[in-house]
């Protein structure tokens, strides 16, 4: 069996024509938002060359919303997901965040249970009736207890 190199987590700092090849590929078959003018940060986990994990966090209305989480499943349960929802939060945090928000579908427990492991609750707009399977925003409010907790998340 063939060691696998470190995985490095770097927030892209532009969108370069390899960086995006990468990326389309990655994503092939999956929808991806479109973020436009958006003030966005993407989020890549590399093992060695290889693109294994992305993500991005978005500024929307005056709140950060985290999107995008992909693990390859062959680097599925070795902590990427929680590495790169670590960089999205302290990237938000850096910018003065009090708060950090995702959506996410009912049904995908695994992302779920990631985040709530941090402290994100479920949210549901004062418009909406909802039950478990009709909420899908989630908010972590920023914290010092947060960040005694999670002393990671501090930029």
């Amino acid at each position: 069996m063939k060691e696998r190199d470190p995985i490095i987590i770097r927030e892209v700092e532009r969108e370069d024509a390899a960086w995006k090849a990468s990326f389309l590929a990655f994503f092939s078959g999956c929808e991806v938002k479109k973020l436009g003018r958006k003030t966005h940060t993407y989020f890549a986990a590399y093992s060695g060359d290889e693109l294994v994990g992305h993500s991005v966090i978005y500024l929307e209305k005056g709140r950060w919303v985290m999107d995008g989480l992909r693990v390859n499943p062959e680097f599925r349960e070795m902590g990427i997901a929680k590495r790169l929802t670590e960089a999205r939060i302290r990237h938000a945090v850096g910018r003065d965040a009090k708060e950090v928000w995702y959506a996410c579908e009912d049904g995908n427990l695994v992302t779920i249970c990631c985040h709530l492991r941090f402290g994100f609750e479920m949210i549901c707009p004062d418009s909406q009736r909802c039950t478990v399977a009709t909420a899908h925003w989630y908010r972590l409010k920023l914290t010092p207890s947060l960040f005694r907790k999670f002393p990671s998340l501090k930029p």
